[in-house]
């Protein structure tokens, strides 16, 4: 085997790792989010990997010499998982560009490939090896024109592809582009592979599967990129996107390398070697034979050199033949050909013996085939003496040599492969519990835990995270029980009052109960007002306690209303003292899922900013609910966007379809926010009062974010602030 030819057998089981790997990524994918597509396009990945590794088979059994009726049943297999790969493809189509109507196409699909494959089954196969090539023509007894079935699968793939991509938009338009190509890139390697078995050139086949594994690679990336993924505009960042790609790329391809340069080295050592001890052989026959016939008193007679050439000894399929001044055969094993004396000046070995020269190599015989042998002149009689053996028998045991030497670096690129792919995979999963760790903590969620029990450096690195997240989750805790301390002093001073009142007129009660007590008009005033004004003062109590007391958060159905009039009444004493006038215009809502400790704190922080923000000038202080429903929720970012008047916090990720929510709007009149703090204003610690902590609207983020939901903010100076906020039925 040539030097190309051998790069081609690495290139194929580096293009059979690239299939079956495709093949595992969408069979994973289908049983995720169950489209028939990604299952057909695992299918057609896991029979066209099955497709290379018999070609790889068929490729070391003619190496080996193996029995011709066992590479048959092989490529019988080989072109029967070509089919089924066609048909699979076939079936692909109308699920990748959502044509429903052209399913009926999967029954011809279906019946075309039953109809070849039962021809391949039940057909005599004839495999046609040309010189110096280990792929053969392949001819069937029965018309299966199968490689033609598998190019059109691939031809209107890319057909498809290329007139959706005007069609497509941003990122969808370049993936639909890149599977355009893939499908082009294989249509390349059957040509190329066409040509190879046509022209015996090995650069051919190198080409065809160079071809073959970067259409298997664009295919994976056309397909695996999600269309509104940033990469999509730039498939090959993918291979960025994560550190095991990077690590197994760089480990395999490294492996490979290494032990593709190991063995062309060898191998070439190995072959020249085997190559000069083959000639030396054939050198020595050839000057046995001369002897033999020189050592004859005279010129020997024809059976005695039929007798000689006869009995030279030489392996395989080697034989000695004797030739005249002119080129004809004085002596040869077929003692036909000697009694015609046949010309064999078309013999590349006798037309440099007779020019005088004498040694070994490789030539071509009067029939053009390839021939190892020697040669070398009888001068006293005017005659030569060539032996050869056809290249193939004579360098049989080189082939084997390089084929069980290939068959060893393919168990150690596999078994090397699959240690890279375990080492590769237990580096990058303590990496990605970080990366996911830290993304939660980014967005709030302090008590993740990053769990990796190595003792290494990633190891300690995760546990200082963990130590870090519990350090940051008490702060915030104190944080938080500091902020809502700080609304509970706020509340309790405007509370007082509104305690004071019903306290007096129990103690008028009171003193003037026993001067009065025959008085029934008295009696009957007595019993409807106190028992109204103690639970005035109840109900204050326990809305100070419940707001008051830590709760573990706990998911229960919640009335979005009562807990809004829960908040009003709390700061109803405050509105009162600064001049500020309460609307509710609460709609009929139906209950939601959540924790209601939670949402009460989001509602207290908002409406005790609405009422500060009034203290100076008074105002209105309007809160509405209402119902609906939205098709963007949730995955909230730090930093707002704006949209046209508003700021908004949520909304980036678009559902498959709307879903019912509650809308919640507090609205005040007040001098409105500056545009400039907007974006900051629920930053951690961002505050424009002098007794602020800067806590509380992070908190009523946080608390929004882990209820899936959103929250809107317009404002204008000198006319108040509106916030928003929606919220799913459903958590």
């Amino acid at each position: 085997m040539s030097t190309l030819t051998i790069i081609s057998i690495f290139t194929e089981i580096f293009a059979s790792g690239i299939l079956i790997a495709g093949a595992l990524t969408f069979l994973k994918k289908y049983f995720i989010e169950k489209r028939l597509k990604d299952l057909f396009i695992s299918l057609v990945f896991l029979t066209f990997f099955f497709y290379v590794g018999s070609t790889i088979a068929s490729q070391m059994m003619f190496s080996l010499g193996r029995e011709l009726s066992e590479r048959i049943m092989v490529h019988k297999g080989m072109y029967a998982s070509l089919v089924v790969c066609a048909a699979f493809l076939w079936a692909f189509l109308p699920e990748r560009f959502e044509r429903n109507g052209l399913r009926w196409l999967n029954i011809l699909a279906v019946l075309l490939a039953g109809t070849f494959i039962y021809r391949i089954i039940n057909s005599d196969l004839n495999l046609i090896y040309l010189g110096g090539i280990i792929e053969p023509v392949v001819s069937f007894s029965m018309a299966t024109p199968v490689k033609p079935f598998f190019v059109l699968a691939w031809t209107l793939l890319a057909i498809a592809a290329f007139v959706s991509v005007p069609s497509s938009q941003g990122g969808k338009r370049t993936l639909t582009f890149y599977l355009g190509g893939s499908a082009l890139l294989m249509l390349a390697a059957m040509f190329s592979a066409f040509l190879y078995v046509r022209l015996a050139e090995a650069a051919y086949l190198l080409a065809s599967w160079v071809l073959i594994l970067l259409s298997s690679l664009g295919l994976i990336l056309a397909e695996v990129i999600p269309a509104d993924a940033p990469e999509a505009r730039r498939p090959l960042r993918f291979f960025r996107t994560r550190i095991l790609f990077k690590l197994m790329l760089i480990f395999v391809l490294l492996i490979v390398i290494l032990f593709e340069t190991t063995t062309l080295a060898t191998m070439d050592i190995s072959k020249d070697a085997l190559s000069k001890s083959i000639i030396r052989n054939y050198s020595r026959a050839a000057s046995e034979l001369a002897a033999k016939i020189e050592e004859s008193p005279g010129a020997p007679s024809f059976d005695a050199l039929q007798q000689l050439v006869s009995a030279a000894r030489i392996d395989g399929k080697g034989m000695a033949f004797v030739v005249d001044r002119q080129g004809r055969v004085v002596a040869h094993p077929d003692k036909k050909r000697a009694l015609e004396k046949e010309d064999m000046l078309r013999n590349q070995a006798v037309g440099l013996v007779l020019a005088g020269k004498r040694g070994g190599g490789e030539f071509r015989d009067e029939l053009g085939s390839e021939m190892v042998g020697a040669y070398l002149p009888l001068e006293r009689f005017g005659w030569a003496v060539v032996v050869q053996e056809p290249i193939d028998s004579a360098y049989f045991e080189m082939r084997r040599l390089e084929t069980n030497s290939l068959l060893f670096v393919i168990v150690g690129i596999i078994l090397t492969a699959l240690v890279g792919i375990f080492f590769a995979h237990s580096i990058e999963k303590p990496i990605k519990e970080l990366t996911i760790g830290t993304e939660a903590v980014s967005k709030g969620d302090l008590r993740w835990r990053v769990a990796v029990d190595s003792a290494d450096e990633i190891g300690r690195l995760a546990t200082a995270f963990n130590q870090m997240t519990n350090d940051l989750r008490d702060s915030q805790e104190r944080l938080v029980l500091s902020e809502k301390l700080a609304s509970l002093g706020t509340m309790a001073a405007g509370m007082a009052h509104e305690i004071k009142n019903p306290l007096v007129s129990l103690r008028t009660f009171t003193q003037l109960l026993q001067q009065k007590w025959e008085d029934k008009e008295f009696r009957d005033k007595f019993s409807s007002i106190i028992p109204h004004e103690i639970e005035r003062i109840n109900r204050i109590a326990e809305s100070l306690l419940k707001f008051g007391r830590p709760m573990k958060p706990e998911l229960t159905r919640v009335d979005i209303n009562a807990l809004l009039e829960e908040v009003i009444m709390l700061f109803e004493s405050e509105a009162k003292k600064h001049n500020i006038r309460v609307t509710k215009k609460l709609a009929e809502l139906p209950q939601i899922t959540g924790d209601a400790g939670q949402i009460q704190q989001a509602f207290v922080n908002i409406v005790k900013n609405a009422i500060e923000a009034m203290h100076d000038k008074g105002g209105e202080l309007i809160v509405k609910t209402d119902v609906g429903e939205v098709v963007r929720l949730g995955k909230m970012q730090r930093e707002g966007r704006k949209r046209g008047e508003e700021m908004v916090w949520g909304e980036e990720e678009v559902m498959e379809k709307p879903i019912p929510v509650v809308f919640i709007e507090v609205s005040d009149s007040g001098e409105g926010i500056p545009e400039e703090n907007l974006k900051s204003l629920f930053d951690p610690f961002f505050t424009t009062k002098m007794t602020g902590t800067g806590m509380g609207l992070p908190i009523t983020l946080r608390i929004i974010e882990e209820h899936k939901g959103s929250v809107k903010v317009r404002s204008q100076a000198g006319r108040g602030t509106t916030f928003i906020i929606t919220l799913p039925q459903q958590h």
